[in-house]
């Protein structure tokens, strides 16, 4: 008989960033064809970073919060 094993959080969170990154990367190419001016991409591309960037810092502060704990 085999148990199964929960994943943990912090691996379902960095499945989840990298998701999201995918996400972000097709949507700055889609951007970047529509009229082929680049800024349109490091505008998507700097919105999906800076929202992954305040998640991070939010689950690094919540962790220090609650002492190191998941």
């Amino acid at each position: 008989m085999s148990t199964s094993t929960q994943p943990r959080p912090e691996r379902i969170i960095r499945w989840i960033m990298m998701g999201i990154v995918a996400w972000g990367v097709f949507h700055a190419i889609g951007a970047w064809r529509l009229n082929h001016d680049p800024r349109r991409m490091l505008v998507v591309l700097g919105c999906v970073a800076a929202f992954l960037g305040f998640w991070a810092a939010m689950l690094a502060a919540r962790s220090r919060r609650l002492g190191g704990r998941s």
